[in-house]
């Protein structure tokens, strides 16, 4: 997965990925982060998620990240929002009140010399091929501060098209990615079957969504 690929898919409006509803883990998950009130909330690969509106609306600040000036503009222009945008580090930073999104590579995050007491990821894992989760695992640990918490959500599913994403990402391969700097608990397995248009279209016989609470060690 280069940039170009998804520049492509943004310019050609093919994001099946994006969700018009608050993640279902999201609300009913985010508690168990015991996460306080101000507190700004990392979130990777953010795309145009309206989950960042609804931590805002927790009483969050929200700092995402994202490769394509398409989604971030797309973002504010659909909440009816006119940020200010200004040059941090290697990213394009465009603010509105509690919302600042990075516009550029994710990966050179570091740069920015940040830490985070909060993170939430629900498209950033499951968007990478296998060969760059362990980097993007690693990054992870170095944004987190000690003792902090990501609420991650993945996919499980045996697609044919498992050259696309969203990829699966089963609980033993987070375990593996995530342990060597985190605890991991599992928090909740929703098994979605036949309601998944994935698994009615005959792309594969199960989709699975999984919600973990990472700590940092």
């Amino acid at each position: 997965m280069d940039a170009e690929f998804w520049h492509q898919r943004w310019q050609t409006s093919r994001i099946g990925f994006h969700q018009n509803e608050i993640n279902a883990h999201l609300r009913a998950c985010w508690q168990r982060t015991d996460a306080l009130p101000g507190a700004e909330v990392l979130v990777p690969l953010c795309g145009k998620s309206r989950d960042m509106h609804w931590l805002v609306e927790q009483g969050h600040g929200v700092a995402g990240f994202e490769l394509s000036p398409l989604a971030v503009e797309d973002f504010f222009t659909e909440a009816g929002l006119q940020p200010q945008r200004m040059a941090e580090g290697p990213f394009t930073c465009w603010q509105q009140g509690p919302l600042r999104l990075y516009e550029g590579d994710f990966f050179q995050a570091g740069a920015l010399g940040r830490q985070f007491e909060l993170a939430y990821d629900r498209a950033a894992l499951i968007a990478l091929p296998p060969a760059m989760r362990p980097g993007y695992a690693a990054l992870m640990a170095s944004l987190m501060s000690s003792a902090g918490r990501v609420l991650l959500v993945t996919v499980n599913h045996d697609s044919v098209k498992g050259q696309q994403p969203p990829f699966a990402v089963n609980e033993a391969e987070v375990r593996t990615l995530f342990e060597p700097y985190f605890e991991v608990e599992l928090l909740a397995h929703t098994r979605e079957g036949s309601q998944n248009r994935r698994v009615v279209a005959g792309e594969c016989t199960f989709f699975d969504e999984l919600c973990f609470l990472l700590t940092r060690r």
